[in-house]
């Protein structure tokens, strides 16, 4: 009976249609219309949320940016002269005045399950070429490894025999900000290891790419 019933209906549907054609084409127009106003909405509002300003405090690693090996965000340091940031980044003074630095942050990570620590920083310079210098100059030697997904970074792994560790670093440039991440730990374990790096630098750089500052 439900087979019965279904059929009659679309029959019904197909002779009322017959007589209602001139205004249903009438009507299509403007349907169509709100669709595409409506789907323009949308996108303008996702293009607006990605371009949004961001502040400096917002630009380093989050927990949800570290789900392969997670890490819990420590003090955050901001410095806004030269001097401050070289003693902060390990960077010589001199280099960043020229980059044109503006200001940074730096925030230390520690580890859920180990004793495995991590770091991430961004620097605000007066441009997207202080900043693309400022990138090439974070980390030096080691070995390379490549880093899919973000133009124009650069990954660094090296063991560093005072301290017993194995260190993997990331370090881009996007507009006039320069960042870094890395995590180090003890040379006899295996975590965290370069996936976990890879993940966490690419989910950063998601969320601040193209982003302007306040």
């Amino acid at each position: 009976m439900e087979w019965g019933l279904l059929t009659r209906n679309a029959h019904m549907c197909h002779i009322e249609g017959t007589h209602e054609r001139r205004s249903v084409r009438g009507v299509r127009p403007f349907v169509t219309l709100a669709l595409v106003s409506s789907a323009a909405a949308i996108v303008a509002a996702g293009v607006w949320a990605a371009s949004a300003p961001l502040p400096l405090q917002a630009r380093v690693l989050r927990p949800s940016d570290m789900q392969i090996f997670p890490f819990t965000g420590g003090k955050q340091t901001t410095a806004h002269d030269a001097a401050a940031w070289s003693r902060l980044a390990g960077l010589p003074s001199a280099a960043l005045r020229k980059d044109g630095f503006v200001a940074g942050i730096r925030e230390d990570l520690h580890s859920y399950r180990t004793d495995s620590l991590g770091v991430s920083t961004a620097a605000q310079f007066r441009t997207s070429a202080g900043a693309a210098d400022a990138a090439l100059r974070s980390v030096t030697g080691g070995t390379r490894f490549a880093v899919p997904g973000i133009p124009g970074a650069r990954g660094f792994g090296f063991y560093r025999g005072s301290d017993d560790t194995n260190q993997f670093y990331v370090s881009f440039s996007d507009g006039d900000f320069e960042y870094l991440v890395g995590f180090a730990r003890p040379s006899d374990r295996s975590l965290p290891h370069t996936q976990a790096l890879l993940a966490a630098a690419t989910s950063l750089y998601r969320r601040v790419a193209g982003r302007l500052a306040p």
